[in-house]
C-alpha cells in the first residue's frame, strides 16, 4: 500500500452521492409544487450563484417542519457507505462529508443511520414559520458560485487533519470546486459529465463499493 495512505483525507458530497437520490432538490420540488424547476437553468449556466438560487427556491417553499422533516426521514443513503466510512476509520483516514445543500436534513439521515459522529461543512437551513430560510454560516474568500466553496473547505479540512492528499467524491455541479483541489476524483451523472467536457481526470464509481475496490486497486487502501 502507498505510504501515501497515511497523508490521505477523503472529502464526499451528500446529495446523490452519500444518498441515492438529491434530498435539497427534493425538498424543494416537493414543497413548492414543481415550481423551483424554473429556477435551475439559470444555475446551472451560471447566471446565478448557488446563494440566489437557495433563495429563489426557498421563497417558493411552504411547509411544516414536521412535514419536511417526515419527507426527509423517506431518503436512504447508499448501503454501502457505512461500510466504507468503518473502512476510513480502520486505517485512520479522516472522512467529511463537504456538501452544498443544508446541514438540517444531512445531520437527521446521518443520525438515523449511526453516522452522527462524522464533520459535515454545509449550509444550514431553519425551518420555522412553514417555510425554509437558507444561511451560509462559512466564508467563501474567493469563490462567487457556491454557498459553501468545496475547494474552500476541503482546503480547511486538509489543514485541520493535518493531511496533504484528498480523495473526493461526488455527482452534480456544486462539485465544481472540488475538482481542483482533488488529488483523486470520482465523479458520476452531472459531475462526470462536466469533467468529461474539460478534460478533466476522474474515477466513475456507483457506489461506495466501487470507490472501495477502486481505491485498492491503485493502493490507497488495504
Amino acid at each position: 500500500m502507498k505510504e501515501m495512505t497515511n497523508n490521505l483525507a477523503i472529502c464526499v458530497d451528500f446529495d446523490g452521492t452519500v444518498t441515492r437520490r438529491d434530498v435539497g432538490y427534493h425538498i424543494f420540488h416537493k414543497f413548492s409544487g414543481g415550481r423551483n424547476d424554473a429556477v435551475l437553468p439559470d444555475w446551472k449556466a451560471g447566471r446565478i450563484t448557488t446563494r440566489e438560487c437557495f433563495r429563489r427556491e426557498a421563497a417558493l417553499a411552504r411547509g411544516s417542519a414536521e412535514d419536511i422533516l417526515d419527507y426527509v426521514d423517506t431518503f436512504e443513503i447508499d448501503s454501502t457507505f457505512p461500510q466504507f466510512v468503518d473502512l476510513c476509520a480502520s486505517e485512520g483516514i479522516p472522512l467529511a462529508i463537504v456538501s452544498d445543500g443544508m446541514e438540517f436534513y444531512i445531520r437527521r439521515l446521518l443520525e438515523r443511520d449511526g453516522l452522527g459522529h462524522l464533520q459535515v461543512f454545509a449550509n444550514q437551513g431553519l425551518l420555522k414559520d412553514n417555510a425554509i430560510e437558507v444561511l451560509f454560516p462559512w466564508e467563501n474568500r474567493s469563490c462567487d458560485r457556491c454557498g459553501s466553496c468545496k475547494a474552500e473547505r476541503i482546503g480547511e479540512f486538509k489543514q485541520q487533519s493535518g493531511r496533504g492528499e484528498v480523495v473526493f467524491v461526488g455527482d452534480g455541479y456544486s462539485d465544481v470546486c472540488a475538482t481542483r483541489v482533488a488529488q483523486v476524483l470520482f465523479a458520476k451523472k452531472d459531475l462526470e459529465e462536466y469533467c468529461r467536457a474539460n478534460n478533466i481526470d476522474y474515477r466513475h464509481y456507483d457506489t461506495f463499493a466501487d470507490v472501495s475496490r477502486t481505491l485498492r486497486e491503485i493502493q490507497y487502501l488495504p
